[in-house]
């Protein structure tokens, strides 16, 4: 007997109607992958492509006021004025 035989578990060709089977994604039936080329775009309402848009903008702004900080910082103004 060997140990992989052992490991792995037998068919099941029932399950009662009131139980679930567990299957380990190592020992399940290979998925069909999906061809992200042949997708196309994605439908969004406008309610979400406003969101996005604003999220964008906010992102943006944040690495701006990143960049002016490290500028300060750097004093590439000149000398700071108390």
């Amino acid at each position: 007997m060997k140990m992989l035989d052992v490991l792995r578990p037998a068919t099941v060709s029932h399950v009662p109607q009131d139980h679930f089977l567990v299957v380990h994604p190592l020992d399940d039936v290979p998925e069909e992958k999906i061809e992200i080329a042949t997708l196309g775009r994605m439908q969004m309402t406008t309610s979400v492509k406003l969101a996005l848009m604003t999220l964008r903008g906010y992102l943006v702004l944040m690495i701006l006021l990143v960049f002016y900080d490290v500028l300060e910082l750097a004093r590439f103004w000149g000398p700071r004025a108390h």
